[in-house]
């Protein structure tokens, strides 16, 4: 996102009498406002500074660049938070886990193949390298893969790369 700077007296007054565009989108949208109110102001700043900053912008309704924006950050809020590594299920450090015997019928037959596909991991670990078995636990943990290359210091590509390499492998092995 774009950074927004302080706002110079004229900018804060164009903000002030225009603040309705967002009450207007929050309700549009049906979006409640204490939820998603400071996440859609941050564009409509941005939308005052760029729209007095930039002369180019007047042949639009300042209405029109507000409403762009404010939908740019709704949608990259709802994109962060669709991430898997953010939206993982949790429970408490204490949760006391079931006995075998109280399980039903269906969550034993999870359990065993939950213990079959661990057991088939462990297999697949031991053919490829550690550097491989890093982007794989980024992948599995709901990293992008620019995330993954980012933290590896690798470019996307390469990050691609060793996943194919790793499948090709993997696969002339017989293994999946």
């Amino acid at each position: 996102m774009k950074k927004i700077h302080l706002l110079t007296p004229e900018q804060q007054q164009f903000a002030e009498q225009n603040h309705q565009i967002v009450d207007r989108f929050l309700s549009r949208k049906r979006l409640d406002a204490e939820e998603f109110y400071d996440v859609v102001i941050f564009g409509y700043l941005l939308a005052v500074q760029e729209y007095l900053e930039k002369p180019r912008l007047a042949d639009y309704a300042f209405s029109t660049i507000a409403w762009r924006n404010m939908n740019d950050c709704l949608i990259n809020e709802y994109t962060y938070w669709s991430h898997g590594k953010r939206s993982a299920v949790t429970g408490p450090l204490e949760e006391e886990y079931l006995s075998i015997d109280t399980l039903l019928p269906n969550q034993m037959q999870r359990a065993e193949e939950t213990l079959d596909n661990q057991k088939l991991l462990v297999k697949l670990l031991a053919y490829i390298t550690p550097k491989e078995q890093e982007v794989v636990r980024l992948k599995a943990d709901g990293y992008t893969y620019q995330e993954i290359a980012e933290k590896c210091s690798l470019t996307v590509y390469g990050v691609e790369s060793r996943f194919s390499r790793m499948r090709r492998r993997l696969r002339s092995l017989a293994l999946m």
